[in-house]
């Protein structure tokens, strides 16, 4: 169990050193931490935890009074970081390391973590950081989502039905104008939104409804069943079904957190309307009504490199008009739908 102490020129204190952010935070993490802040210490690793929603480890220190101190550090989740190559072995138990990462924002001994230098000197990413501390490399940089070279063009004759995974870069909702295209009261309960106390999604273990279920950063393959095109997502290891077929209807069916998607081709563009869509659910706690009607177009580049996704959300309850969302998707051949195995605690 070590002092937090200096690191070269970053730590000159036995205290805990707020820094400049290094990088941008992932999408779970402005609830509960400081995107604007980064700390670093040093310690022993006293547990680790290696499942999804999110890597966890125990990290044991001594404060400036000399009192034993441990923090509860938070990564990504295993999913994520197997796309770049990290796993346990990296890690261990009784392990005195470096850390650094997003400090808690509700003053608890919380680290949303970013890098890890290991006891050998190499240094790991571990959060959605890009960038090394310590070093001039490190480990988890590879991978697609450090990719940014776009995706593999080789199996253009696949179409939509592969395994896509997402575009660095891009988010469903990055584009999302608050101001513009929500009603007065969805605009009221965005700006009363606390991501401390109202996040809806904070059980990441819980099955997503539609939309938000189609944000996930996760792998996901689309499989051809005839009648039926089947969404696999890994995250939740969710399955949505789409009913192909002109003679489709949602009319007596049940409401359901998915929805009923009805699909269609137009040319290579698959064109899925939902409907029956049960409690949706957006982003800054806007809630959706049964009204609620989607229709996704997926459209796939002409060399099965990328997969271009646009949404189309209408709701009067909700959105001054219709809301449309975009994505990319990028087609890289190693990636599969792994099972997400989810533990919160």
């Amino acid at each position: 169990m070590l002092f937090i102490n200096e690191l070269g020129s970053r730590i000159s204190l036995i205290c805990l050193f707020i820094l400049p952010a290094l990088a941008s935070a992932h999408h779970g993490i402005g609830g509960q931490f400081d995107r604007d802040a980064m700390i670093e210490l040093r310690g022993e690793i006293t547990k680790m935890f290696w499942r999804n929603p999110h890597v966890r480890i125990s990290l044991s220190t001594l404060n400036e009074d000399g009192q034993a101190v441990v923090f509860e550090v938070e990564a990504l989740s295993v999913s994520m970081l197997r796309q770049r190559g990290i796993s346990d072995v990296f890690l261990n138990v009784g392990d005195e390391v470096t850390i650094a990462g997003n400090p808690s924002n509700r003053g608890r001994n919380e680290i949303n973590l970013t890098n890890v230098l290991l006891p050998d000197g190499r240094e790991v990413i571990l959060g959605s950081s890009r960038e090394p501390i310590w070093s001039n490399q490190a480990l988890g940089l590879s991978g697609p989502y450090a990719n940014n070279g776009g995706g593999d063009s080789s199996k253009p004759e696949l179409g939509i039905f592969r395994v896509w995974s997402r575009t660095p870069g891009t988010s469903l909702f990055r584009n999302f104008d608050l101001d513009a295209r929500v009603t007065d009261t969805a605009h009221q309960a965005a700006l009363a939104f606390d991501p401390l106390k109202d996040n809806a999604t904070a059980g990441e273990c819980v099955e997503k409804s539609m939309p938000l279920v189609m944000a996930n950063p996760y792998p996901r393959e689309f499989i051809d069943q005839g009648q039926y095109i089947l969404f696999r997502f890994e995250e939740n290891d969710t399955v949505r079904t789409v009913h192909m077929g002109s003679d489709r209807s949602s009319a007596n069916e049940s409401v359901s957190p998915l929805g009923y998607s009805v699909g269609r081709w137009e040319g290579d563009t698959l064109v899925v309307t939902t409907t029956k869509v049960f409690k949706g659910q957006f982003t800054r706690g806007i809630s959706l009504s049964e009204s609620l009607e989607i229709v996704e177009r997926f459209t796939p580049s002409d060399d099965g490199s990328r997969l271009d996704l646009s949404m189309t959300l209408t709701d009067p309850a909700a959105f001054a008009e219709p809301m449309v969302l975009e994505q990319q998707w990028s087609y890289l051949p190693n990636v599969t739908v792994e099972p997400y195995e989810c533990a919160e605690g």
